[in-house]
């Protein structure tokens, strides 16, 4: 029983690595993409091939693999993103893209990566307290971008592209950036789910699954960091809390997430996070403090 809510912890931590990456794309930048999932299969077997192979170290592993996706993203970011392109032209490369990378997969290289009938033999090094930090490390990493210059100027982009041209802002530069960066946390968590099953295949990264992250940025709220990381663990808890139903849980999902969109559109949080209040109350000390210690210092 504890092994399978573990496993279910584990499976909601990989989700929320991916989905914050997806959030800075399509919640802060305004680019939705249909075809993540070819990154997370990058990550898992360039990060799979460096422990079975060379015997790379688990951490170095994971961020090879989301050097590596992130570097593909560029093949598909630099045609689409430049000019005046419209993101709908985007959204229809990258489902392209992402079948392209998963039969490229599935077909070259079948010695070293398995080809159709996958990789095995892998060690099981993604544990709950490991998949516990790189989950919040993602989360604290997304709120520094949400927050930094970088953060505002893809608002900035999103809400007022026209404009912010007109300021001098490089829009190709910065929808590259937030593809690259999206794309990298989609390879760490592609890393992390190759060695928690220790098994992988190139069908599993399909548009499932590039629809289901991004429905929980969508859900959680586009402009939210914590609400897509609470959607995400709704999403993938809730088919196996309904799994006593058997064929009628997924419909009930469905229904669920229907009922959720029609109600509440701008998702779940909209704008809000759930620190924010921690963050007030941690400001509004921290100023009182000072203060006597300031009135303390003056007598």
């Amino acid at each position: 029983r504890m092994g399978y809510i573990e496993g279910i912890s584990i499976s909601i931590c990989i989700n929320i690595v991916c989905v914050c990456g997806i959030a800075i794309l399509t919640g802060y930048m305004g680019l939705f993409s249909m075809g993540h999932a070819c990154f997370l299969c990058l990550g898992a077997y360039t990060a799979a091939c460096l422990t079975k192979y060379l015997g790379v170290n688990y951490y170095l592993a994971l961020i090879a693999g989301g050097i590596a996706a992130g570097a593909a993203s560029l093949i598909i970011g630099a045609p689409t993103l430049r000019g005046k392109i419209s993101s709908d032209c985007f959204t229809i490369a990258t489902l392209g893209f992402g079948e392209a990378i998963r039969i490229l997969v599935s077909n070259v290289g079948t010695s070293i990566l398995g080809g159709a009938t996958g990789l095995s033999g892998l060690q099981q090094y993604t544990t709950l307290p490991r998949s516990i930090v790189i989950a919040v490390l993602a989360i604290l990493l997304t709120r520094n971008y949400a927050r930094s210059q970088h953060g505002r100027i893809a608002l900035a982009i999103r809400d007022h592209a026209d404009a912010s041209e007109l300021l001098g802002v490089n829009i190709f530069r910065e929808k590259i950036k937030a593809l690259v960066i999206s794309a990298f946390f989609c390879g760490v968590g592609g890393g992390m789910m190759a060695h928690y099953y220790i098994y992988i295949v190139p069908n599993i990264f399909g548009g499932t699954m590039s629809n289901n992250l991004l429905t929980s940025v969508v859900l959680g709220g586009v402009s939210s960091i914590t609400g897509p990381a609470i959607a995400t663990t709704i999403l993938t808890a809730m088919p196996e809390a309904f799994r006593f139903l058997a064929n009628w849980r997924l419909t009930i999902y469905g229904l669920v997430l229907i009922t959720i969109m029609r109600l509440r559109p701008e998702g779940l949080f909209a704008y809000k996070e759930i620190f924010t209040p921690f963050v007030k109350l941690f400001t509004l000390i921290r100023r009182k403090l000072c203060g006597s210690r300031a009135g303390k210092g003056s007598r």
